[in-house]
Order: structure tokens, then sequence, then C-alpha cells
């Protein structure tokens, strides 16, 4: 783990990555370099030269997790010292607007944010997809919008329930919603198409609006990770 600053940071970037090396780079280039802010890296087990990559760079915190991102995310959430925390994936870009906005939101006291949604493809589909991400309804979140919270409130609601495998940050937000308001942030977060056009742009946009609607409904954990295994996940 390399050193980090001594003074207290107001947000904390929590990013939880599994062999993501090729990602690595142009994702840290985004990240503000302001004092007030601390970067954290959770890496779960990557054996891509993820962990190497990581620990080589200066003035940046990484921590070796075991795989899950609801793990991940709560072992970055136990280290950090921001009165703010912002979940990000790795494959999330932001574009100086929305970095305003986010910092603006802290400035404000907000309890909890996330942004809009935008994807780095121009498939008609995404598109429609992306812009319901503007209504605050829990069938138009995901955590690949990014999620800002309170630290202390994060803590209050225990944080990730490490019983999901997916649906972990649908979870939390469920919780968030039931406790606060879940203000959407008036700019894009842009996410990686690969997985969409990897299986198909149809096919899993239908699969994770069942999985949405599934947990809407209740469904165990297990059953959500059994069906987004089999349809998704491969």
């Amino acid at each position: 783990m390399t050193g980090h600053s001594t003074n207290s940071p107001q947000l904390s970037i929590v990013v939880p990555v599994r062999n993501e090396r090729t990602l690595l780079p142009q994702f840290l280039q985004q990240i503000p370099s302001k004092k007030e802010t601390e970067l954290i890296i959770v890496d779960g087990q990557s054996t891509d030269g993820s962990w190497e990559y990581l620990n080589a760079q200066k003035q940046l915190r990484v921590i070796s997790s075991s795989v899950g991102r609801a793990t991940q995310q709560n072992r970055g959430a136990q280290e950090a010292n921001g009165s703010y925390l912002l979940f990000l994936h790795v494959d999330s870009q932001l574009s100086s607007k929305a970095w305003e906005a986010l910092y603006k939101a802290i400035h404000q006291g907000v309890a909890a944010a996330c942004f809009r949604l935008a994807f780095d493809a121009s498939h008609p589909l995404l598109k429609l997809a992306a812009y319901g991400s503007r209504w605050p309804h829990i069938l138009f979140r995901g955590g690949d919008q990014g999620l800002l919270v309170r630290q202390e409130l994060f803590h209050q609601l225990n944080g990730f329930d490490e019983r999901y495998t997916v649906c972990e940050d649908l979870e939390l937000i469920r919780k968030l919603q039931q406790n606060s308001e879940l203000q959407v942030l008036p700019a894009k977060l842009t996410t990686s198409a690969r997985r969409f056009l990897k299986h198909g742009v149809v096919q899993t946009l239908f699969h994770f609006r069942v999985i949405h609607f599934l947990h809407l409904c209740g469904v165990k954990p297990k059953y959500l990770s059994s069906y987004y295994q089999r349809w998704v996940g491969h």
C-alpha cells in the first residue's frame, strides 16, 4: 500500500476492481488531485497485473480484499477518512461538469446522490435506457451511475449487504430511499457498454430489467445471483 496525505479529506472515492488492468490508466487520469479528496482502490484478487500496477502508483491507497463488489466496497469504506463516500466503477468516466455537480452537492450537504447515465456506445436502446436514469425510481437506478452518500449514513444503514453478489447497489439504494432523499445530479456519468455489446444489447437489457424487477419484488439474493450467472455473467 502506498502512502497518503494525513489531511482529513471531505470525499473518499472507493473503487472495486478485479482484473481491470487495461482500464485503470484512463480511469485514474480523471480523478481530481485535490487535498480534500482521497482515492481508495480495492482489488479483489486480480491476476492480470492490476494489483502490481496499482501499487506502483504514487499517492494512491490500494487495499486487497476477497472477491465481491459488496465486500470490496465495504472494505474500502472501512478505510475511508472522508465525510462523504463516492462509489465508482472502474469503467466510469466523469466529465468536468459531473465533478462540479458532485462537489456542489457535497457543499450543499446532500444525504445521497447519483448521476444520470450515458453509455459510450450510440445504440438507440442504450440511449433509451440511459434516458430513464434522470428519474428517481429504483427501477432506473444502478451502481454504474455512481453513488454518493454521507459516510455516517452509509454506516447507519450497515453498508452494502454482502449476501448480494448482484443488486448490492440496488439494495443499498432501496435503503437510502427509505431513509433519505436520493438526489439525481444534473450531470451524466459515462459508463462502458462492453457487456451489452458482448452479449447483445437487446438480450442484456432485457435480463437486467428482469433482475431489477425481481429485486423489487423481494427475490432472495441467491436466486438473483443464479439468474445473473445463467443469463448475463457468463
